[in-house]
């Protein structure tokens, strides 16, 4: 998302699936302070759904588990960053800066 001015948004994407392939969305604006959430069912093989919301928010950073099934579980992601997670279940998580999907 874009302001009125046409300067990004600073958005913090973070995402989730589970095996019945429920995606979970939460988006941080960090200009405005506002929490968006989202569940829904990815219906696509292709994850459309997934992709359109992201083309729509613009984030700066997606936060996104570990994929174990993935190659070296680098799936688009062009820079890593590993962040502790002390307040989940997961010991850590990644950050993917410029996700492509």
């Amino acid at each position: 998302m874009e302001d009125d001015t046409g300067v990004k948004s600073g958005i913090v994407i973070g995402l989730l699936q589970n095996r019945a392939k429920e995606v979970g969305m939460a988006g941080f604006d960090l200009r405005s302070a506002s929490l968006h959430l989202s569940q829904y069912s990815e219906t696509s093989s292709s994850y459309q759904n997934t992709k359109s919301l992201l083309q729509f928010y613009g984030p700066v950073v997606v936060v996104v588990p570990p994929n174990k099934y993935a190659p070296d579980g680098l799936v688009g992601i062009s820079e890593l960053v590993l962040m502790a997670c002390g307040c989940f279940d997961d010991t850590k998580v990644v950050a993917g800066k410029h996700l492509i999907l």
